[in-house]
């Protein structure tokens, strides 16, 4: 649950700076874990299945792209379920196209912690850690750098933040939007990327 407010928050504020609808962003968030009160293997098949029978039809599919990067089915992090599984979110995904709130959910997804906000790296590493290596986690951890690079702001916007800050931002990330992270774990970003590429590298790797 607190993971799911936290990703909720931040999808407030990405969605902000955007100028986008944040309140649409934040219940995405918030509500994109929901069938974790069904089944927590399946979550998103279930939590796809109990919004969409409560008739929220265009929500519910954040059910299930909050867990593939682009809708691809191959971009998730962790395995494959049954064929049947499979099946259904590989319809789903393709029933419409990607939009910018699925992304801010899914990048929101992997920089939220139950104990609040932090870098991808340190995201990743716990999730690596407790579901393992599978054969596309390399490939999912290059396109969530990908994905974040995507919505570091342009100079306008860093200009527009420094004024509202009342200070100068010279390198700036989308980690600026989140003051709550702590200093050493934005200073050590390269450390920990290293060091979730030797898990990585030195894991034996599952079949999806």
């Amino acid at each position: 649950i607190l993971h799911s407010i936290y990703c909720g928050l931040a999808a407030e504020r990405i969605a902000k700076a955007l100028n986008l609808d944040s309140d649409y962003a934040k219940a995405l968030g918030y509500i994109h874990d929901i069938g974790r009160r069904i089944n927590h293997s399946k979550h998103p098949i279930e939590g796809y299945k109990y919004l969409f029978n409560l008739g929220y039809t265009f929500a519910a599919k954040i059910s299930i792209t909050h867990s593939y990067i682009d809708n691809n089915i191959t971009l998730a992090a962790g395995p494959f379920m049954s064929r049947e599984s499979y099946n259904f979110i590989k319809e789903k995904l393709r029933e419409s196209d990607c939009t910018i709130y699925d992304n801010i959910i899914q990048l929101c997804d992997l920089f939220c912690l139950e104990t609040g906000f932090t870098t991808v790296e340190r995201r990743l590493y716990d999730i690596v850690s407790r579901k393992g290596v599978y054969e596309n986690t390399l490939a999912h951890f290059y396109k969530t750098l990908e994905l974040k690079r995507r919505f570091e702001p342009d100079d306008d916007y860093i200009e527009i933040l420094s004024k509202e800050l009342d200070k100068t931002i010279d390198d700036f990330s989308l980690y600026a939007l989140f003051p709550e992270i702590p200093r050493e774990e934005l200073a050590s970003q390269n450390e920990d990327r290293n060091k979730l590429l030797r898990l990585i590298n030195n894991s034996k790797i599952k079949s999806l």
